[in-house]
């Protein structure tokens, strides 16, 4: 990666900075990197994936202690949550908002993204290391069963709780259906309340009449992971993705509109337009009228998302858009506006499926500018590129795998298996 050999530099600065390995209590080795050595130290399930991601750029054995990582934190029910604490329990700061059943839990009890297929198969192809596909394979299909027992719809698609399992904590997707209850306002709270009451059981608060929602993004993140379990060699896992990739345009996709769109809790869908809207793009099955749709008139919009340091987290066309830092009171309130490098990979990825190979290398370009003049920052003001947040953010580290992908494009996925 000769033009962003500083960025590689600088990445494997920040992994390094962020590596936390030890052996708990009950004799569990982990090995992880946290998003932010102050303020966020413990595993975060999709900050992980994409950890890994920029490791086995650099060192595919830690990208590979990453993901073990998760993996030895899987629950018997096969589960994985949102956050798990290797080293003690959760701050006190944070126990009221966290999704934790008790003071002492290990885990949350919430999920975020399943990438986990996706990257699993990707670092074991990198690495290549069969027996990692091989635990891989075990660890991820446990987790799908889980959500297909606890999350899934008659069409497989899987609901969320909360808006932090997307990913998303405070997106303006959810503001109408949960009004006082939105992230952070007081009545989240109540929110966080009435589900622990319930144990995080989807079912029962959907029976309960709660709030639940069908995300794009989750469900992006879902179809990726029955892509890669199927590399990771899974015979029905290929037939899946494509199930659940046709469930997602009959259910998600508005025809008028040209973009996806969450549904809410009563099967309305909530026409707010943001960067999760934009995420199947990444999807190898996605029609390619629909993606076309979707970039054209969305995408690359420059009244939109196709802003100077692109992509936005909400369009800038959206009322509640807000560019730079968005204060409750003193919360700060993320993902509406400022741009996340989460993103980049999901539409660089489609770009370049599409065959975009000019706007794919401009958002490549732009991430790196971005990076180089602001640091490895949390997120990013999509319009001055002025970085915000923690300063040494892991995932942001995902410029190393983005600038790879562009200047190494592959001409297919293998089966690792």
């Amino acid at each position: 990666m000769h033009s962003s050999s500083d960025i590689l530099a600088g990445a494997k600065q920040v992994l390094e900075r962020n590596w936390r390995e030890g052996r708990t209590d009950g004799g569990l080795v982990f090995g992880y990197t946290c998003p932010d050595d102050a303020k966020y130290p413990d595993q975060f399930f999709w900050d992980s994936c994409f950890h890994a991601l920029a490791w086995s750029r650099i060192d595919p054995r830690r990208a590979m202690r990453e993901l073990r990582s998760l993996g030895a934190s899987q629950q018997e029910s096969g589960v994985i949550g949102h956050t798990t604490f290797w080293q003690g329990p959760v701050r006190p700061s944070r126990a009221l908002t966290y999704n934790v059943m008790n003071r002492r839990a290990f885990q949350t009890a919430t999920i975020q993204p399943p990438l986990l297929g996706y990257v699993w198969a990707e670092v074991a192809e990198r690495a290549g290391d069969a027996s990692f596909a091989d635990e891989g394979r075990a660890v991820v299909t446990r987790l799908h069963d889980f959500l297909d027992r606890e999350r899934a719809d008659a069409d497989g698609l899987i609901g969320i709780l909360q808006p932090d399992e997307t990913g998303l904590d405070a997106t303006p997707a959810y503001d109408v259906p949960l009004g006082w209850r939105c992230h952070p306002k007081l009545g989240f709270l109540a929110l966080c309340s009435f589900n622990r009451r319930r144990a995080y059981d989807y079912r029962r608060v959907v029976a309960d009449g709660g709030f639940h929602a069908t995300d794009v993004l989750v469900n992006t993140a879902w179809i990726l992971g029955w892509e890669g379990l199927a590399r990771l060699g899974d015979p029905r896992a290929a037939a899946r993705a494509e199930q659940l990739t046709t469930a997602l345009v009959a259910r998600l996709f508005d025809r008028q509109a040209g973009i996806f769109f969450a549904e809410g809790p009563d099967g309305e869908l909530l026409r707010v337009s943001t960067w999760a809207g934009l995420a199947p793009l990444a999807l190898d099955r996605l029609p390619n009228d629909i993606g076309h749709r979707i970039a054209n008139e969305h995408l690359l919009n420059p009244r939109c998302f196709w802003l100077d340091y692109p992509v936005p987290s909400t369009a800038a066309c959206e009322p509640t858009f807000v560019p730079g830092s968005d204060k409750y009171f003193w919360i700060e309130r993320y993902w509406r506006g400022p741009t996340w490098l989460f993103s980049t990979w999901f539409i660089l990825r489609g770009l370049m499926r599409l065959g975009y190979e000019a706007e794919a290398a401009h958002l490549v370009d732009r991430t790196l500018t971005l990076v180089r003049q602001s640091g490895f920052r949390e997120y990013f003001n999509p319009i001055t590129g002025e970085g915000m947040g923690a300063r040494h953010f892991g995932v942001s580290t995902v410029t190393v795998e983005c600038a790879a992908l562009a200047e190494h494009r592959p001409s297919a996925t293998q089966s690792v298996a």
